[in-house]
């Protein structure tokens, strides 16, 4: 069994980036996943050719089925996993949908993608293997404005079944219409980014025993205007990923780490303002 990486959610612009810049200093085998096929192969068609070791695999983490076919891909080679890299992140469509509907999509990816690829796809991992779940600014617990749903879901003991009924009340609270009144705020982005690192650090209480380092990252704000059209903004927010990856320490685990490495409070105020690196 050699040295096995795999990076989760390459069709994004910032997917790719990752993607680019690790065939460029890992040595060893690299799986990466796209929803589309299509896609999946241009990449693979443009990044071969650096020499690295790539697989390309189809996986749509919303279901259950295609993880179980990416689990079973790799146990075919009877291999082990040391780093996995997931930029999986929800890309609304140009389709017009309902807001409940926009929730149930986010949250589809966020939030229970996250959940059902950590049970299915962890066992597979090497001891002291890293696992960074990419974030972003809006996964500070702050934006959410009740202080008890913060209290709640930031609770150090929290279960996986607590966490889920937490996150559903929000869903019911969409359906009501209320999510505002209540205290969930106003951005379904910002919830399912919170519901995201509270599945990291759920996770990491649970696989911290078995060695496995796993934290959360903010790669920074990637949606400016002047630089939508130009590849440098991704290859900026590649660089806090790719830090914890490889030069951050082990002992940096558990944590919510920010766009210049530094490691942030998750109750930190949501406007702070941090430069990239």
């Amino acid at each position: 069994m050699g040295d096995v990486a795999l990076v989760v959610g390459a069709g994004s612009n910032l997917g790719y980036q990752v993607l680019k810049k690790l065939t460029e200093i890992y040595n060893g085998k690299i799986y990466f996943t796209t929803e589309d096929e299509t896609t999946g192969c241009n990449i693979l068609k443009n990044l071969e050719r650096n020499g690295a070791d790539l697989h390309f695999v189809q996986m749509d983490i919303t279901y259950t089925k295609s993880i179980i076919k990416l689990r079973h891909y790799i146990q075919d080679f009877d291999e082990r996993i040391e780093l996995i890299l997931n930029v999986t992140d929800y890309m609304p469509d140009t389709k017009k949908i309902s807001h409940a509907e926009k929730v149930r999509r986010t949250l589809s990816v966020n939030f229970y993608g996250f959940i059902n690829f950590g049970k299915l796809i962890y066992p597979l991992l090497v001891e002291n293997a890293r696992v960074i779940n990419v974030s972003g600014p809006a996964g500070l617990l702050a934006t959410i404005d009740n202080e008890e749903i913060r209290r709640r879901i930031s609770d150090s003991n929290l279960r996986e079944d607590e966490l889920v009924a937490i996150i559903q009340e929000y869903e019911d609270a969409v359906r009501r219409g209320t999510e505002r009144t209540e205290g969930w705020g106003k951005s379904v982005q910002a919830v399912s980014k919170v519901a995201l690192n509270a599945v990291t650090f759920l996770q990491h209480r649970e696989w911290a025993e078995n060695g496995v380092v796993i934290n959360c990252v903010n790669p920074g704000n990637l949606t400016s205007k002047e630089s939508r059209k130009s590849a440098k903004i991704f290859e900026e927010g590649a660089k806090a990923i790719l830090y914890l990856a490889f030069e951050a320490p082990l002992t940096l685990k558990g944590h919510f780490v920010w766009s210049n490495y530094s490691v942030i409070e998750w109750n930190s105020d949501p406007f702070i303002e941090v430069t990239t690196v």
